[in-house]
C-alpha cells in the first residue's frame, strides 16, 4: 500500500475514475508490496503512470501533462512549490505554499472546515475511486490483510 498518495494524486487530475489498469509488483518477503509500476487509463482517454519503491531514493514528483503545457509538483505529497511550464511559448508560473511544509495539515483544515459549513472539500468520491484501485491491485498481486485470511 505504498502507492496511496501517487493514486490519490493522480485520481485528482483525471477527470473521471480510471476504467483500466495494468500493473507489475514485487513483493517483499514479508509479502508487502516493495516496488510497483502501474498504468491508469480511463474512457476519457487519459493515461496515468506511477512507479514506486520502498528502498530506492527516488523523487517523489507529480508531473501532469495536458496538450498546451504541464504542472509539476515536487515532493509529494508534502510539496510547497508546484510550477506550470506552457509549451507553446515556454514561460513558466510558480507556485508556493508554505502549508506544504506542515505535511498534511490541509486535510484536518478541509475537515474543519466542510464541519463548520457543509461544503465538501474533501472529494469523498476520489477516495473511493483510489480504495478500489488500491483493492483491486491487491487482488492481482496476490496480497490480503490478515482479516481477509481464511481460518
Amino acid at each position: 500500500d505504498i502507492g496511496v498518495y501517487a493514486l490519490s494524486c493522480i485520481r485528482y487530475f483525471m477527470s473521471e475514475a480510471p476504467s483500466s489498469m495494468v500493473s507489475q509488483v514485487k513483493l517483499a518477503p514479508t509479502g508487502v508490496d516493495e516496488q510497483a509500476g502501474i498504468v491508469l487509463t480511463n474512457d476519457a482517454g487519459e493515461m496515468a503512470t506511477v512507479t514506486m519503491t520502498l528502498h530506492a531514493k527516488q523523487p517523489k514528483r507529480g508531473v501532469i501533462a495536458y496538450d498546451k503545457g504541464y504542472i509539476e509538483i515536487v515532493d509529494y505529497p508534502r510539496a510547497h512549490k508546484a510550477t506550470i511550464t506552457y509549451t507553446e511559448d515556454g514561460h513558466v508560473e510558480t507556485f508556493e505554499d508554505e502549508l506544504g511544509l506542515d505535511a498534511l495539515a490541509y486535510e484536518v483544515l478541509d475537515m474543519e472546515s466542510t464541519i463548520n459549513t457543509g461544503v465538501n472539500h474533501m472529494h469523498l468520491e476520489y477516495t473511493v475511486d483510489v480504495m478500489k484501485i488500491m483493492t483491486d491491485l491487491r487482488r492481482e498481486w496476490g496480497i490480503k490483510y490478515p482479516e481477509e485470511e481464511e481460518a
